[in-house]
């Protein structure tokens, strides 16, 4: 267990208050590095920490790796894989439909099995859009409630809007959870019948996790990157901004990801190849440490849902940039507790990194000011109270309506 979780006593007066759970979560994206898995650790852990049966089910990654853990190690809670391949979205092709059609029965069989065999009391489901139809056949098959966690809004790191998807998710949730404003609006939007029952817990924060580790130090000072190493994040973006910025940073690229090789070729065609560096994939101790040493964190994502490294950073009390786009956190305030630039606009970022190079006493001022906010926002064991709650309302919804189909 994570010990900044496992210490909290309000757990254990939670675990001897309510009813003990049997909760599924289905995650997809479990073994996939990102904030998704970090998010779902942190609540699976505070709720096994509480007494509640939590078991997950992941995608079984391909290829041919060694044997997988049975248990998270980080958290000890169980983990069931399953051979599932996503949805396509309109415009994948022909033949994406048809591998998918091919596989799906045999996956969802398999699926509903491994599932009906835990017997919960219900399933979350996490980042599942394009997995909503097995999310449906689960719901249909077990007859169990079903909260659909939403971390993103129209665009997800499987591939872009799709309302079809998107619906049928919605339809079989009993809650939707989304993790910020902007993506409750959005889910209001796509299925505005059932509006009522969404809403908003946001991510939370682990200030321990910060407080245990020592900034990184390097030879020299450094603008950081962190996260996936694909489109969606918009390193693409952050390299023609430094090289742009003419500063004497240098950028560490913290992460791994389909577009490593373009961002590298892309350093060198830009004259910054020496001065950027690729560390791959890095663990959270590291990315703690790197965030406390970093003389600015830059986050040019294209679009988040609500992005933990964002709060991370500001946690640490590093000078943040970030592309000013819905799903940010709303303590992230433009010249207050970091600075916002337009998506996709070199200049700008390029504009705002030079800006806190060449006056590191403001930037330090406003790294100060993000930690204070950062501070004030909820703690990953009261998401995690907040979470349980929703699932309660989602039993309680559902008793209700079976007592009105027998009457």
């Amino acid at each position: 267990m994570r010990p900044g979780l496992a210490a909290d006593p309000r757990a254990f007066r939670e675990r001897e208050e309510r009813d003990a759970l049997r909760i599924a979560v289905y995650c997809p994206h479990y073994e996939d590095a990102g904030g998704v898995r970090e998010v779902v650790r942190r609540l699976t852990a505070g709720m096994a920490i509480r007494g509640h049966e939590v078991d997950v089910i992941a995608r079984l990654p391909g290829g041919n790796g060694g044997p997988l853990p049975a248990r998270d190690p980080s958290t000890g809670v169980p983990i069931l894989r399953m051979r599932v391949v996503r949805a396509p979205y309109r415009g994948a092709g022909a033949r994406a439909f048809r591998h998918f059609l091919h596989r799906f029965p045999a996956g969802a069989f398999r699926l509903v099995r491994g599932v009906r065999a835990l017997a919960p009391d219900l399933i979350a489901a996490h980042c599942s859009k394009f997995h909503a139809p097995y999310v449906a056949t689960l719901r249909a098959a077990l007859g169990v409630p079903v909260a659909a966690h939403l971390h993103n809004g129209p665009q997800t790191a499987d591939g872009p809007e799709s309302l079809v998807l998107s619906r049928l998710l919605l339809r079989s949730a009993r809650r939707v959870i989304a993790v910020s404003p902007a993506v409750a609006d959005y889910a209001r939007r796509v299925l505005p019948a059932r509006a009522e029952r969404v809403t908003t817990v946001p991510n939370g924060i682990d200030p321990a996790e910060f407080e245990r580790v020592a900034p990184a130090t390097r030879a020299r000072p450094y603008v950081l990157g962190a996260g996936a190493l694909a489109e969606r994040k918009g390193f693409d973006v952050l390299i023609d901004a430094f090289a742009a910025a003419g500063t004497d940073l240098d950028l560490v690229l913290a992460g791994d990801g389909p577009e490593g090789a373009a961002l590298a070729a892309r350093a060198a065609a830009r004259g910054v190849a020496e001065r950027v560096q690729f560390l791959g994939h890095v663990d959270r101790v590291t990315v703690a440490s790197l965030l406390r040493g970093a003389a600015i964190v830059a986050i040019p994502s294209r679009f988040e849902g609500h992005p933990l490294i964002c709060l991370e950073a500001m946690l640490a009390g590093a000078p943040v940039v970030a592309s000013d786009i819905p799903g940010l956190p709303a303590d992230l305030r433009h010249g207050q507790t970091g600075l916002r630039v337009p998506g996709e606009d070199p200049a700008a970022l390029a504009q705002a990194l030079r800006e806190l190079a060449e006056v590191p006493e403001r930037a330090r001022a406003l790294g100060r000011a993000a930690r204070e906010a950062a501070r004030r926002l909820p703690s990953w064991d009261e998401v995690t109270t907040r979470v349980l709650d929703e699932y309660e309302a989602a039993l309680a919804d559902g008793r209700i309506r079976a007592i009105g189909r027998r009457r």
